[in-house]
């Protein structure tokens, strides 16, 4: 069996993410989420952890920046995985080609991966640390289904 029909055997593995390494990356997610917050995050629970205006626009401003960069990067992949199929769709495979092309997809997702991380870190440096503990304890409050807002009496509400 030559190299080519090796490729074609083991790209769809590759492209299907084994349930092992979905499991994996799954909690490496869970533990970039524990320490991080999500837009959503921030926006439902604004009035509770007293987020101020300024901190609101600086967070909105963020998600748009990320919105026009995702999205030529989302064409980009989408360009660059179609170039892919259609290689692999051909009777001979020029390996090399076929390689390159994949590790072409793989830096674009990679990159997608990098700019919301950094979407997620800029939007936690605009909070304050009370902010962010405040936003810890209503995470774990809905985890054990209460739905109380903490509140502080010296932070204004907006």
């Amino acid at each position: 069996m030559n190299r080519a029909h090796l490729l074609l055997l083991a790209l769809p593995l590759l492209l299907a993410a084994p349930p092992a390494a979905s499991a994996q990356a799954a909690q490496e997610d869970d533990r970039f989420a524990s320490v991080l917050f999500t837009p959503e995050e921030i926006m439902l629970h604004g009035r509770a952890i007293g987020l101020r205006d300024e901190q609101r626009h600086a967070i909105t401003r963020l998600i748009q920046d990320l919105q026009g960069r995702a999205v030529g990067l989302q064409w980009r992949l989408l360009d660059e995985t179609e170039s892919l199929e259609e290689l692999l769709a051909q009777p001979r495979i020029d390996l090399d080609r076929a390689m390159d092309r994949f590790k072409r997809v793989l830096d674009m997702e990679m990159e997608i991966k990098r700019v919301h991380l950094e979407l997620l870190i800029r939007m936690k440096n605009v909070l304050s640390r009370e902010q962010q503990e405040d936003l810890q304890r209503l995470r774990s409050q809905e985890r054990g289904g209460q739905d109380r807002a903490v509140r502080h009496p010296d932070r204004p509400s907006s």
